[in-house]
């Protein structure tokens, strides 16, 4: 990912890449990703620096060679993608966008903002994607993940996803995973979230 700077709902959205920082009319907000880490905080307790730096390695690659073979038809090595080729001709859904940027509102209010990994057509329907590849599939942060984005892709183009699937990508594994779309518990969340559940001074957040 680089630096970009773009006008999204009427609002200005900026990403900073050496710090990692999303920025809504030049006031920081925090990304869709860090409102999952708060919601759960233990996902990768145990798990060393090292292993999770190296997981975050190979799959920006697993990622950036899929959203090059979708955009521009170029070949990779990977077997990820190979496996993703493999999905494509199965189901036969048809990629309409990869890296999304989104801003997502409360009360038309930016509280914010990400990159969402696919947009895709199957079967008439327009909906979104997300990939992974971690050795299991966590559905539950996937749910809440994959809900969060369609709700601000919504939110932001108009356009409301009727499904939402996980691709599982990972060496000989290759999986399209049906996650329900759930707005109640979306919602629920983000007023949890608004209402300052999460914050790090709330005794009762999660984690803490």
């Amino acid at each position: 990912m680089s630096d970009y700077c773009l006008s999204l709902k009427g609002h200005v959205l900026e990403y900073i890449e050496e710090s990692h920082i999303y920025l809504v009319d030049g006031v920081i907000v925090p990304s869709i990703t860090q409102m999952l880490k708060a919601k759960f905080p233990r996902k990768y307790a145990g798990i060393s620096q090292g292993v999770l730096q190296e997981a975050a390695r190979k799959g920006t690659a697993v990622h950036d060679a899929i959203e090059a073979w979708c955009k521009f038809g170029v070949e990779s090595d990977l077997p990820e993608v190979r496996n993703f080729k493999f999905l494509q001709m199965k189901y036969g859904f048809r990629v309409l966008d990869n890296e999304v940027p989104v801003i997502l509102f409360n009360d038309d209010e930016p509280i914010a903002a990400g990159r969402l990994d696919m947009v895709m057509v199957l079967d008439d329907q327009v909906g979104g994607a997300d990939i992974k590849r971690t050795s299991t599939l966590d559905k539950e942060y996937l749910a809440y993940q994959l809900n969060l984005y369609r709700m601000a892709y919504g939110q932001c183009y108009g356009v409301w996803w009727l499904f939402l699937k996980g691709i599982h990508l990972r060496e000989d594994t290759r999986k399209l995973v049906n996650i329900p779309i759930n707005e109640e518990a979306t919602l629920h969340f983000i007023k949890e979230w608004c209402d300052g559940k999460y914050r790090e001074d709330n005794p009762d957040s999660e984690g803490h």
